[in-house]
């Protein structure tokens, strides 16, 4: 399993019978009648594999998913196997599949349409599969090197150039060494180096802004752990 995947098991294995949890757990059945009766998040998700049960307990959990961290999350555990089974079936040339499929079912559970129809979990899943396709598709490694051939701003000078030059070097290594996605690698260079906003590039992908500095942060810690940047 990805190291993405066993990190938010343990994590998991912090928060599901915490206290915190379990005030949560009542909260939230004082609304969302499918969740009454549960003693803690991990009595959700073994609640949730039973027929009948399992849709009922998504749908209230993705009802309060945008506005709910905690509810997110629970969610996000739910559909973990599913999102590892497709990192398999749909990236298994893709050693970042993991980290990409629930960094990108993070965002839709956090903007799931809540008056959607059908199974939440397979809702979701089949959103995840198409973004992860079409990203593949128009992000082959190496396509971005185009945004530093030319200055952005007749603005620069020849020292701007040099460092631009030299972070597209660092994360072209990065990215064919294999730790760094060739969109998360664009993501830097547009913004850290041609200056456009993460509000720009939300408009263009259709996330937030938040999402997309997300990314970059993470992006970015990874490479300052191999100190690429500072």
């Amino acid at each position: 399993m990805a190291r993405i995947a066993q990190d938010l098991d343990r994590e998991w294995d912090r928060i599901a019978t915490g206290p915190a949890a379990r005030r949560a757990l009542i909260r939230w059945a004082n609304t969302h009648e499918a969740l009454a009766g549960l003693v803690d998040l991990d009595d959700v998700l073994a609640a949730r594999r039973h027929v009948g049960r399992a849709d009922p307990i998504l749908r209230a959990l993705v009802t309060m998913a945008a506005d709910d961290d905690l509810a997110a999350r629970t969610l996000l555990q739910a559909l973990l196997p599913g999102l590892v089974h497709l990192a398999r079936m749909t990236g298994n040339d893709d050693h970042n599949a993991v980290e990409e499929l629930i960094s990108l079912a993070w965002e839709r559970i956090r903007t799931y349409p809540v008056g959607r129809e059908g199974s939440v979990a397979g809702n979701v899943l089949l959103d995840v599969k198409k973004r992860y396709r079409a990203h593949r598709r128009i992000e082959a490694p190496g396509e971005w090197a185009e945004m530093v051939t030319d200055p952005p701003s007749s603005s620069w000078t020849p020292e701007d150039e040099v460092i631009s030059h030299s972070i597209f070097d660092q994360l072209r290594d990065a990215e064919l060494e294999g730790h760094v996605m060739p969109r998360a690698a664009a993501m830097i260079v547009r913004t850290r180096v041609h200056g456009e906003t993460l509000v720009e590039l939300a408009r263009e992908q259709g996330t937030t802004a938040a999402a997309i500095g997300q990314r970059r942060w993470r992006a970015e810690r990874r490479l300052r752990e191999l100190r690429l940047v500072g």
